[in-house]
């Protein structure tokens, strides 16, 4: 552990607590994609779910909530503004008509291909301030944890 790694973590349970650990990664990993993807007027999380569409036709919030390992309440918060700026279209599932479906338009399509620049940038950007091998040891370390923690369940 380097010295500035042991004055930024905080004494006490605080600095124990592997849920605060994670979200302060998460949220400075988001700042990174999202000032890349701003300049093209996407969240990470939009961009997630522009990317998710793209390879799918007419999905229900519900499946793509799974799909991005979210909750539907934050799908649809998600949804909303995309929807409003012409990128998604929502109708109602004929199978079922309490349902909705999302589907990315056109304008949708060419904003996702577009922002994939940006997203290549934050990509680029993590990679040069992590290492490569920090990077490739990080995801392994979080698609491990979450495979034991999902099956532990």
């Amino acid at each position: 552990m380097t010295d500035r790694a042991a004055d930024s973590t905080p004494a006490g349970p605080a600095g124990l607590c592997t849920a605060a650990k994670v979200r302060r990664l998460s949220r400075q990993i988001s700042q990174i994609y999202d000032d890349a993807l701003g300049r093209h007027g996407l969240t990470i999380g939009q961009f997630g779910l522009l990317a998710c569409l793209s390879r799918r036709r007419g999905i229900g919030i519900g499946a793509l909530a799974d799909r991005l390992a979210a909750d539907a309440s934050t799908v649809s918060r998600l949804v909303k503004p995309l929807a409003s700026d012409g990128l998604i279209r929502i109708q109602t599932d004929p199978d079922d008509r309490r349902g909705r479906l999302a589907w990315l338009t056109d304008a949708g399509h060419a904003r996702r291909a577009a922002a994939q620049v940006g997203w290549q940038a934050a990509q680029d950007d993590v990679e040069a301030r992590l290492g490569n091998g920090r990077l490739q040891a990080l995801r392994f370390m979080l698609d491990d944890a979450f495979e034991r923690l999902e099956a532990a369940e």
